[in-house]
């Protein structure tokens, strides 16, 4: 069976995910992909007689475990199937994905839920190769706020605003976390949702584009108490023997003492833009890479990433830590659709200088040793 992509589609309440998940399935198979759509979890058990409150409810807790536990159930089933079928291409769209399930319930009880059933957050994340999060029509285009086409929703606009923030900021620390706002009518906003989704799974070509700043290194904490969601995440990339035009490394990616490995391979096409492929390897693999692969000539790179929305944009701050030389540099990132995309710097940050298309510090010259 060969390999199959699995992305998560998340939103608010009346967001446009029924339209968009039956839509860029139509036009995934128009490109030659077998696309299998996973069935919401939730709406599932609603539907089919199950409550939370009330006489006859089984409470926050053992519904969201269910949820889970058929979420995980449902995508295990549906990945196989999508391996079956018979194009060279092969996409699973998860209708929500696990992570969904911490925006309905306090932040320790969901990191008590998941470690109890033997997952933890670093694994749930890993999960999808993207994750798409469209906005609720009560933000940004409120007069096409309904509740009339899902009977399992009731929420007043404010309640789905509220939903909607909680949503994506459960999928902060997410390496591919889009979130596809009302700035443009309904269907600009489906275009838009399928071009972030091509650029992830790699139509035409996986590219990956950002814009990158050199920023005074912040106070974390003072952002946390402004009431931004920050997740830090821990990141060690080690640089691997390579041809000359390609850039081949090996990176350790993990929170709360859980990691996930990944092996990536990039091409530059022109500054700011290169083609990207990646894929999830194990702990044994890194090792053997870490030994037996890795160039002499680049030193271990260790740092600290901060993930955090601001204004509908994911932003990726990175601290570095080792070597020692680099300790305290600072520099913010923001991976885009297209190259025009606008960016909102966030206030409390201190831009000192753009420097997306300076190669000198680019994470690989970064961590070249001085000769």
């Amino acid at each position: 069976m060969q390999d199959v992509d699995t992305i998560g589609l998340t939103g608010g309440p009346c967001a446009g995910k029924t339209t968009g998940k039956n839509y860029v399935a139509e036009k995934l198979s128009d490109y030659g992909y077998g696309v299998i759509i996973v069935p919401e979890a939730a709406t599932e058990l609603f539907m089919s007689g199950v409550r939370i409150h009330g006489p006859s409810g089984v409470g926050v807790f053992n519904f969201q475990k269910q949820i889970i536990e058929r979420q995980i159930e449902n995508e295990n089933r549906y990945r196989h199937w999508a391996g079956l079928l018979p194009s060279p291409k092969r996409l699973v769209i998860c209708d929500r994905g696990v992570m969904d399930c911490g925006a309905y319930m306090d932040a320790g009880e969901f990191a008590a839920l998941v470690e109890s059933m033997g997952w933890n957050v670093a694994r749930f994340l890993a999960r999808y190769k993207g994750v798409f999060h469209l906005v609720t029509a009560a933000d940004g285009a409120e007069a096409f706020y309904t509740t009339v086409n899902n009977p399992a929703r009731r929420e007043t606009p404010e309640e789905a605003r509220v939903a909607d923030r909680l949503t994506q900021e459960v999928w902060v620390g997410h390496q591919h976390l889009r979130v596809v706002d009302n700035s443009t009518d309904f269907e600009g906003k489906m275009r838009r949702l399928l071009a972030a989704i091509c650029r992830v799974i790699g139509i035409p070509a996986p590219l990956e584009i950002e814009r990158r700043f050199l920023v005074e290194s912040p106070n974390i904490s003072n952002i946390i108490t402004s009431g931004i969601k920050v997740v830090g995440v821990f990141i060690e990339q080690r640089y691997l023997k390579s041809e000359t035009d390609l850039i081949r490394r090996i990176r350790k990616r993990g929170q709360e003492g859980h990691f996930v490995y990944y092996q990536t391979e990039k091409r530059e096409i022109k500054p700011g833009v290169r083609a990207e492929t990646e894929k999830e390897i194990g702990p044994l693999e890194y090792l053997r890479l870490s030994r037996e692969a890795c160039d002499s000539a680049f030193d271990v790179i260790e740092k600290r990433r901060y993930c955090f929305l601001w204004r509908g944009q994911y932003f990726e701050l990175d601290i570095f830590e080792k070597p020692k030389r680099l300790a305290g540099l600072t520099i913010l990132e923001i991976e885009l659709t297209e190259e025009n995309d606008k960016i909102d710097i966030p206030p409390f940050l201190k831009v000192i200088t753009e420097i997306t298309q300076d190669t000198s510090f680019s994470n690989r010259e970064l961590a070249r040793r001085p000769s």
